[in-house]
């Protein structure tokens, strides 16, 4: 009788424990890279955008207005996300400036979550494993103790285009001594997408809770779309325009069969996704995708909010309201440190960022940044309630009123109207600086700095005013 009780006490032990690891919710992070501001079409500021798969995404969560990357370039801003703080604490300002330390191999986002019981897999692009020697003529990474592996991925699917470091092939079999270089000359967006549906099979008969962190190349250049999303595109006159809503396009096909996945898995409503890109669209000739911010100020390279205001998402079906709009600043890092909330992960003073959840639940009305801050190249600022402060080395500043999208041009700077306002956000802007590697801000403007803040913000160019489209001046 003693013995059955103790067996039917341990049974139940391990059901309590085995439901208690089940609860705990996925978590999904999309990443796009040089998504602009403009181009999601629940936005509603290009008639001629086509994401309805991220449109009932937002329909279902949470659209965030004014969410912000951490910088306006892909490496550093990659960095904060998987590191779980600010890059320039670790002195990843530029992607010339990597690779991701080895200091933060045990405190990064997956290791976290590992460590908590989750299952944790990246696929696409990684971009925090190149220095300034990139590889090898053979394809392999210089600096190979850098990949997702070691920064508490167990599976992989890295890779940008072409040719992908991988823990396992896509019909799910584990490769010999990972990572191991597989070639797939497919369209990109495609096999990530394939590699993310691959990696949630492979939960099927795993009953542990799991991370997917999905980082799509794409609307990135080099610009490529297959026949079939350029059709749906019909509408799109302009050949880049139509390239690069194109690729938006297969990225938010990717997201459908994603989630169609987790609902035949029973896991829809078990799942936290984020969705956001690393920064704003390149503009310039040369550059430009056929991406686009407006109305907003600039384009990536600078921190004015063309380069870093984003498309930000979050979404949590059954769990979180669906249909908000949340005007509050947000920070990618925000999306890391709410992943740590949810998997009840280890939470210390290194995760920079703050849990959202009380937020999207309702619980919390007021913002949760007091002030947001940035340093790149020769730009710094801050952004703090309805002020942004813009500086340009010690040779330009500026002070907007940010409650109006498109303000950041010179004809608006308040900066005359309100020297004590700016005197004040620029004493924390310093103090803040000096907190990072590379302590304080750079004093002398670099000429490519100069050269796009004349462009876009003091607006002195001929020919290149951020309102008008490429093509438009290409064709004048």
């Amino acid at each position: 009788m003693k013995k059955t009780l103790l067996t039917s006490l341990l049974v139940a032990g391990a059901i309590t424990l085995c439901a208690a690891e089940v609860s705990k919710p996925n978590v999904v992070i999309i990443l796009t890279d040089d998504q602009g501001y403009a181009d999601l079409g629940i936005q509603g500021i290009d008639p001629d955008v086509r994401t309805p798969q991220l449109d009932r995404l937002a329909r279902e969560g949470v659209r965030f207005t004014r969410g912000y990357a951490t910088a306006p370039q892909c490496g550093p801003s990659r960095a904060g996300l998987i590191s779980c703080r600010h890059q320039n604490l670790f002195g990843i300002e530029e992607n010339r400036s990597g690779p991701l330390p080895l200091s933060e191999t045990s405190t990064a986002l997956p290791a976290r979550l590992r460590d908590a019981g989750y299952v944790t897999g990246m696929v696409g692009k990684w971009s925090l494993a190149h220095d300034k020697q990139r590889g090898d003529p053979k394809r392999r990474y210089n600096v190979i103790e850098h990949l997702p592996h070691n920064f508490g991925f167990e599976e992989y699917w890295m890779g940008e285009m072409d040719w992908f470091y991988a823990s396992h092939d896509l019909q799910n079999k584990p490769l010999e001594n990972p990572p191991q270089i597989v070639d797939d000359t497919r369209y990109r967006v495609a096999v990530q997408t394939e590699a993310a549906l691959a990696f949630l099979k492979r939960r099927e008969d795993d009953k542990r809770p799991f991370f997917l962190y999905l980082a799509y190349f794409a609307p990135h250049a080099p610009m490529e779309a297959p026949p079939q999303y350029l059709e749906r595109l019909a509408h799109v006159k302009d050949n880049d325009r139509r390239m690069g809503l194109a690729s938006i396009l297969a990225v938010d096909d990717g997201v459908g069969q994603i989630r169609k996945k987790l609902a035949e898995m029973g896991q829809a409503e078990n799942t936290l996704i984020f969705f956001m890109s690393d920064n704003g669209a390149p503009l310039n000739r040369g550059a430009y995708i056929g991406s686009r911010n407006d109305p907003v100020v600039g384009e990536k390279g600078m921190l004015t909010d063309g380069g870093v205001r984003i498309p930000y998402l979050a979404a949590w079906p059954g769990k979180i309201p669906g249909g908000q709009v949340i005007d509050g600043m947000v920070s990618t890092l925000d999306a890391s440190a709410t992943a740590l909330a949810v998997a009840k992960a280890s939470v210390d003073d290194w995760v920079e960022g703050v849990n959202l959840m009380p937020l999207m639940m309702g619980e919390q009305k007021e913002p949760v940044h007091d002030a947001l801050f940035w340093r790149w190249r020769s730009q710094a600022v801050i952004r703090s309630g309805q002020w942004t402060m813009v500086m340009l080395g010690n040779e330009r500043r500026y002070l907007f009123d940010n409650r109006e999208l498109g303000s950041e041009t010179a004809a608006q700077n308040r900066i005359k109207e309100f020297p004590e306002i700016a005197a004040n956000l620029e004493q924390k802007l310093r103090k803040r600086s000096d907190a990072w590697q590379d302590k304080g801000l750079i004093e002398k403007a670099e000429p490519s700095d100069r050269n796009v803040f004349d462009i876009h913000i003091e607006r002195t160019k001929p020919g290149t005013h951020p309102m008008q489209t490429p093509w438009t001046k290409a064709k004048q």
